[in-house]
């Protein structure tokens, strides 16, 4: 009345298990091959260099625009500066060579007016020299900001991109071939499996059998029907 029967071995002994597991194994293949990003990741290396090597060149050119806008904004300043020192100084100093050039002055008053003058001039020049340092130190503070606010938005710009790129890598890759494989595969063994069903049906009702259960489930002893149902299936085919 009661039989069992082994599914898996009976699945092996179909005529179509060899085919079905060399399908299996092309498309184990396929998936390995779209799982390798070797390719990928090399185009991705070089697109990035060239990517990289196109935002230097323009942070170059940025950093030289601004060198030469600060350039001519510091000249300015430093013109400017030569204007109000000659303003301040130039009086001063052509009232002492109008005092030197006059006969009335004493020797020791000639030696004064020598000692203010040559004062003066290094008075105005220690100016000169300080502002210049001065502007020489603002130039040298923008261009080092300036540089380091390219720096950052240009490693943001770099991690990005390869954010970006790395996550287009990581999408699973479609292919009409794989799945064309894949679905060949699932109706294969939906005929294995329904040529099982068959073959059992079979068996069971030469066999006056009411019930077949999976070899597994089986908890007593019962009549192992797996070698007649196979049997069976190798006579179909």
């Amino acid at each position: 009345v009661y039989a069992m029967v082994d599914i898996q071995k009976v699945l092996d002994a179909h005529p179509e298990r060899a085919r079905l597991r060399k399908m299996e194994q092309a498309l184990s293949a396929m998936d390995a091959a779209a799982q390798d990003k070797s390719p990928l990741l090399e185009v991705a290396k070089t697109e990035f260099e060239a990517a990289m090597k196109i935002r230097q060149n323009q942070d170059r050119a940025m950093i030289e625009k601004k060198q030469a806008e600060l350039t001519e904004q510091l000249n300015a300043e430093r013109r400017q500066f030569i204007e109000k020192l000659e303003t301040e100084y130039r009086p001063l100093l052509f009232n002492i060579d109008l005092k030197l050039k006059s006969l009335q002055n004493s020797p020791t008053e000639s030696q004064a007016l020598q000692q203010e003058k040559a004062r003066l001039e290094n008075e105005r020049q220690q100016k000169l020299k300080n502002k210049e340092d001065e502007l020489v130190a603002s130039f040298q503070s923008e261009m080092k900001e300036f540089s380091q606010e390219l720096n950052a938005k240009s490693e943001a710009y770099a991690k990005k991109w390869m954010d970006d790129r790395m996550q287009e890598l990581q999408k699973p890759v479609v292919s009409p071939e794989r799945e064309k494989q894949r679905q060949e595969i699932v109706e294969l063994s939906g005929r294995m499996m329904q040529d099982v069903r068959n073959a059992v049906a079979a068996v069971a009702e030469r066999e006056k059998i009411e019930l077949v259960w999976l070899k597994p489930a089986v908890r007593k002893a019962v009549k192992d029907i797996t070698e007649l149902v196979t049997q069976e299936i190798t006579k179909a085919k």
